[in-house]
């Protein structure tokens, strides 16, 4: 007889399917469009749909667990303080972590002071941060099996493996490293950077710095080929040359052979031994300049140059390409969610029938969006009435194609509505009091238009800056520097203070708590704390009011509060802003760096990975009394006192990296890490690869792409900031009259677009013009090719 539990498993499985409605495929349409990505066919089975809810819900706090992957790098136990006695659970000072293993008096152990955690915390939080990831790789699998089933895939293949690769490898290592903490090697790092790389934003940038480093094997045979030729002169000329100069310096010192040749110009074409090299030869014999002067203009002036150019030039193609790729995908992924979302009957629009969605299926997605987009989850019915009339440009109550188009710019705008005035300016409003605020607190700039609060629109003047009170605040800024360099003349000079030092500084704390009183009597705090400087001058002025209080109930140090009072030497570099000059510039520059942001990761990433390499090659071994250094007493890395850049943990080594990046190539580091090793032995050419490979990967691909890239950025977003350039969005533009009625009523709209739809913007703008150069060349050459013919 069957049993209850399999009747009622028979008589679901009768019960009629019920498939995704419209707006819920719509939805999945529009999400992968704001993802840059479009498919043919959503799946239509319930559970699909709640698969990729599931999925994209963890999806942030799965990109959160490799960022703690990552950072939990630093914090880990370097191997080489590790025993095959680890205590798991104790916390121990890093000295006294890393002194013990290997028997190192504590002053030759420079670390950066970093705390390590005890093995066994690391292991738990290692095996958390992995689980998070699994649970987010099986999720992917699920819903990737689905799209498979309408004959798509959610995800490459290869993608998807790699996944369970780096997942697989990573709790292998940590199983292992629990009963073993003390392995020679750890691939964990790796496995944290492969991880990485499964973020898709993070795979792009990856990508195209694999593509730039194959388009430079051309130039990069003749720079080697160049290297390798002069060496072999330089080894020809200066090997017998045996004697030294008037300093006492042997005249052929790093040409004694080929080899070390070959490493001097290499290092000479860095340009980091220059002019050290050739100063013996050079002041032996001034013929030898016809030697150095056809290097230098080979190596370091044409192919550095030459390599800078194609390194550049390729990643803007890369970019410019993917842009393409993900604006068709996009376009693709918006027209599908429309069709999806279209009423059955065209609507006269603009004097012709078309195609349009109207207000109760938009809405209707927006609030299904809301369950994992943080955008959408932040809008009312309110807003989403207010943005559905921010994209009707007609105002005919339905939206068109074109008009729908802007849903995804919509998705990356934040809004937020708050309350202008606060309740004492509200209570003051038409008594003589309130007539003094009001003197006090605008500018008198804005005429009949109403007040757009401390963030008002491009084009909109604010009414705080040059008001009375800014004016007396940004004096008493400047007295305070003025101030703070005379009691920097006594504290440097050892003079004695006089007594009223320590009480003018409290006059200044208390100064700037009363400014914030007074702003929030004229603003609401929701609105007062909208404005970046506010919060920054919120968070200051508590601080030294707090200090300044204690120096007076609970006799703190005063010194303490003439150093936190150094705080308001940036406040007085953010009322430079009252310079227009000066505010264009410090913009510009922020949002440079804002828009470089993937060119930053990959600078990051190709640092961290070879700084887990180092460690692992270098840690603990960069001390005088290494016995492997015992037989090279004149290494200059310890003369010149360098001992602070080694690899003894992941912090100092990605700072020793990062100052290698910068500098191209630091001699005395690299010659102490090979003098490690026999000559060619096996650590000995692993030495040389990595040195020789984070020169290409790093100052020699990353950072010339983030030189090149920023200063092009720069440039565009300087053009773009001239006030003939200025322009708001097409949502920002639709919705300015209702800020104004808004502010009219005592509401701001804060219309904020998030830094990915302002890089994108930037991105447009650039390539546009490029494109715009390429159809004008297009054209003068077919005219050119018309006019041969004729």
């Amino acid at each position: 007889m069957p049993s209850p539990a399999s009747g009622k498993r028979k008589q679901r499985m009768r019960q009629p399917f019920v498939e995704v409605s419209n707006v819920q495929l719509a939805t999945m349409a529009l999400h992968e469009a704001l993802l840059c990505r479009s498919f043919e066919e959503f799946p239509k089975h319930p559970a699909a749909w709640q698969s990729y809810i599931s999925y994209h819900k963890l999806l942030g706090w799965s990109h959160y667990a490799v960022l703690g992957l990552l950072i939990l790098t630093l914090f880990e136990v370097p191997l080489w303080c590790r025993s095959d006695k680890e205590d798991y659970w104790t916390w121990k000072s890093p000295h006294e972590q890393c002194g013990g293993p290997t028997n190192n008096p504590d002053t030759e152990i420079i670390l950066s002071g970093i705390p390590f955690l005890p093995i066994g915390y690391g292991l738990i939080i290692e095996y958390l941060l992995l689980g998070v990831i699994f649970v987010r790789v099986t999720l992917l699998a699920k819903l990737h099996t689905y799209f498979r089933g309408v004959g798509g895939a959610y995800k490459p293949d290869a993608e998807l493996i790699l996944d369970y690769v780096m997942i697989l490898v990573g709790f292998c290592d940590a199983f292992a490293t629990s009963f073993f903490p003390a392995p020679w090697i750890r691939i964990a790092p790796f496995v944290r950077f492969g991880l990485a790389v499964t973020i898709p934003w993070v795979g792009a940038v990856i990508t195209s710095f694999v593509q730039v480093t194959r388009s430079i094997v051309t130039v990069g045979i003749f720079q080697i080929g160049t290297v390798i030729l002069f060496a072999w002169i330089a080894a020809m000329i200066f090997d017998d040359l045996d004697g030294v100069d008037m300093y006492g310096m042997p005249i052929n010192q790093g040409f004694e052979n080929f080899g070390n040749a070959l490493y001097s110009m290499f290092a000479v074409q860095t340009t980091a031994v220059l002019p050290d090299a050739m100063v013996p030869s050079y002041h032996h014999n001034r013929i030898f300049l016809l030697f150095w002067m056809p290097f230098f203009l080979l190596a370091v002036c044409i192919f550095a140059q030459v390599i800078l150019a194609t390194v550049y030039g390729e990643y803007q193609n890369q970019v410019q390409e993917r842009m393409k790729v993900e604006h068709q995908s996009r376009a693709k992924g918006i027209n599908a969610a429309f069709n999806y979302l279209k009423d059955p009957e065209t609507k006269s629009k603009n004097g012709e029938e078309q195609e349009v969605v109207q207000y109760e299926a938009f809405a209707e997605v927006v609030q299904v969006m809301a369950s994992f987009q943080k955008s959408a989850t932040k809008m009312g019915d309110d807003m989403v009435r207010i943005c559905f009339d921010a994209l009707d440009d007609d105002k005919s109550s339905a939206l068109s194609s074109a008009e729908f188009y802007d849903m995804c710019d919509m998705f990356q705008t934040s809004f937020k509505v708050t309350k202008r005035d606060s309740a004492v300016k509200e209570s003051l409003d038409g008594t003589s009091a309130g007539r003094i605020l009001n003197w006090l607190m605008t500018n008198g700039q804005n005429g009949d238009d109403p007040d757009m609060g401390v963030n008002p629109p491009v084009g909109i003047e604010p009414t705080f800056p040059g008001s009375p009170f800014d004016y007396v605040m940004n004096t008493v800024l400047g007295v305070n520097v003025l101030w703070l360099i005379v009691e920097s003349i006594y504290d440097l000079n050892d003079l004695e203070e006089p007594a009223g030092f320590a009480s003018l500084d409290l006059v200044f704390s208390f100064v700037y708590m009363g400014e914030v009183v007074m702003k929030l009597c004229w603003w609401s705090w929701e609105e007062y704390w909208m404005n970046s400087d506010n919060t920054f001058d919120f968070i200051t002025s508590v601080i030294l009011g707090v200090a300044g209080t204690g120096t007076l109930i609970f006799d703190a140090p005063r010194d303490m509060l003439r150093y936190l009072n150094l705080l308001r030497v940036i406040r007085l570099l953010k009322a430079l802003n009252n310079i227009p000059e000066y505010e264009r510039i410090t913009k510009i520059i922020t949002r440079m760096i804002k828009t470089c942001g993937d060119v930053l990761i990959m600078n990051f990433l190709v640092i961290y990975l070879w700084t887990a390499v180092g460690q692992q090659l270098f840690g603990g071994k960069l001390i005088k009394g290494n016995p492997a250094l015992a037989d090279n007493d004149d290494l200059d890395f310890f003369d010149s006192h360098f001992q602070i850049y080694n690899f003894n943990d992941m912090l100092l080594g990605m700072i020793t990296m990062f100052f290698v990046t910068i500098t191209q190539w630091i001699d005395q580091i690299t010659i102490v890490c090979m003098a490690l090793y026999d000559h060619y032995t096996v650590g000995w050419f692993a030495t040389c690869a990595f040195w020789l490979s984070f020169f290409v990967a790093s100052p020699l691909i990353a950072f010339n792409v983030f030189t090149a890239f920023s200063i092009d950025i720069f440039l565009k977003l300087e053009e773009m900031s001239s006030p003939e350039n200025q322009k708001l969005g097409d949502i920002a533009q639709n919705l300015g009259g209702l800020q104004k009625d808004m502010a009219a009523k005592g509401s701001i709209l804060h219309i904020q677009e998030s830094s990915n739809l302002r890089r994108e913007r930037v991105y447009k703008a650039m390539f546009e013009e490029a494109e715009a150069e390429d159809e004008a060349e297009k054209d003068e050459k077919q005219a050119a090719a018309v006019a041969a013919e004729a």
